[in-house]
């Protein structure tokens, strides 16, 4: 049957429109474009920027990007682990090409830096990052602000935890309780929640409280007399509370604890001291059951080469940084230290996050310098300057699509969610 061109519809001659194509067709045609190109795509109309935004598109491009995990993408469950956190539930749905353009703008340092919080005198902040609330001490008080998805912050009121009248030095936060140390000794335990106060215990012949962590419901507290206080948080009796004496008897100055951490699955905990004493390692490694100790980990550390941070990977790899310039990854099924970095500016590495695959940050005393690493590199990726000022960066926290530093004058937020590179604000 023959068909005249002066017969053709309409809606025939619409149907041979490129956007029109059946989706199958498109997603091949998709497969043989450069990103660039896919870009372009996504600027062309709706229908296009849903199909060429499509996680299969971008499958064949994400390996030559430096991909992160972001807080929930690995659901892990480790024998007698927690339940999944609330941050972990409320994960939003990252698509692959926001992730891949995330990644380049961590490499390339396309980053907006803002300052969030402002203190109006110089501080030693400690912030933590809980779902979208972050945490942020300040004196003696610890304040909550809202994260938005657009990388605003607000501060929420409602939320502020007080409570003691000495200053806060380190906290720890998981979805049922709230555990923070202060000066003098004390700890303070508030349910997360409603930010009531469960309990308190001072020590105050232990001098400051150093670090703390937290494990259901065991609470691991560090001194500055070098002393390690194991509690339960069900239990108000000071006589079940367990005392590891890191220092020995005599000692003219304390092998103070700068950091502790608890194993993922709750098997072990880990004490990173001052390093003064030449017959033990600056990481030791306890069983958190019955506090004893398993492994002195490393071997001919320098005098005072102190570890300042600890991250538990898994139950068995951690990461540990000091004031001896290096980050090292440990396994505890070998005990040994599978990987060392030095930092190339030779100043010290207060603090450390990692995404658990291959990206590791640290934070250094050094100009709010923070660093991104490469587990499968021996020099660092990128670094990154906040805040111009000469402030050590006390600690970081991150959701890889923004990191928090924790400088004297208050807390900045590198957003690396940023589109515009022309904009005056942003890192280059």
């Amino acid at each position: 049957m023959n068909i005249n061109s002066s017969e053709i519809t309409h809606e025939d001659d619409k149907g041979r429109h490129f956007v029109d194509l059946p989706d199958d067709i498109l997603f091949t045609i998709f497969s043989y474009c450069s990103t660039q190109t896919l870009c372009r795509i996504c600027r062309t109309c709706s229908r296009l920027k849903d199909l060429a935004s499509r996680d299969c598109v971008w499958t064949k491009e994400s390996p030559n990007y430096r991909l992160m995990v972001f807080p929930g993408d690995v659901n892990i469950t480790y024998k007698g682990s927690p339940r999944q956190t609330s941050a972990q539930r409320r994960k939003r749905k990252i698509l692959l090409k926001d992730r891949c353009r995330i990644a380049k703008n961590w490499e390339t340092k396309i980053v907006k830096d803002t300052q969030v919080v402002k203190h109006k005198t110089k501080l030693m902040p400690w912030a933590r990052l809980h779902g979208q609330k972050l945490y942020v001490s300040n004196a003696v008080n610890i304040n909550c602000y809202d994260v938005f998805n657009d990388s605003t912050v607000k501060e929420d009121l409602s939320n502020r935890i007080s409570g003691c009248n000495y200053d806060v030095t380190k906290f720890v936060v998981n979805d049922d309780v709230f555990v923070s140390g202060f000066r003098e000794g004390r700890i303070i335990v508030f349910d997360t929640v409603s930010k009531e106060k469960k309990f308190e215990y001072c020590f105050d012949e232990c001098g400051d409280t150093q670090a703390v962590a937290v494990y259901n419901d065991t609470v691991v507290a560090g001194y500055q007399d070098g002393s390690v206080k194991v509690l339960n948080i069900q239990k108000y009796d000071k006589s079940d509370v367990t005392t590891i004496n890191n220092c020995s008897t005599g000692a003219s100055i304390p092998n103070r604890v700068w950091s502790v951490a608890t194993a993922p699955d709750g098997s072990t905990f880990t004490v990173g001291n001052a390093g003064l004493e030449t017959n033990r390692t600056p990481v030791e490694v306890y069983d958190l059951e019955s506090c004893r100790l398993l492994y002195n980990l490393g071997s001919g550390h320098k005098r005072g080469a102190g570890v300042l941070d600890i991250k538990y990977e898994t139950p068995h790899i951690m990461l540990t940084c000091g004031y001896d310039t290096s980050l090292r990854l440990w396994d505890l099924r070998t005990l040994s230290c599978e990987k060392e970095w030095t930092e190339p500016f030779d100043t010290e590495l207060s603090s450390i996050q990692s995404d658990g695959n291959n990206v590791i940050l640290t934070g250094t005393f050094q100009y709010g310098m923070t660093r991104l690493w490469d587990k499968r590199l021996n020099d660092p990726v990128q670094m990154y300057y906040c805040g111009q000022k000469r402030s050590p960066v006390y600690c970081l926290d991150t959701d890889f699509q923004r990191l928090f530093v924790a400088l004297d004058w208050g807390i900045h937020m590198l957003d690396f969610t940023v589109y515009n590179s022309h904009n005056k604000n942003l890192i280059r």
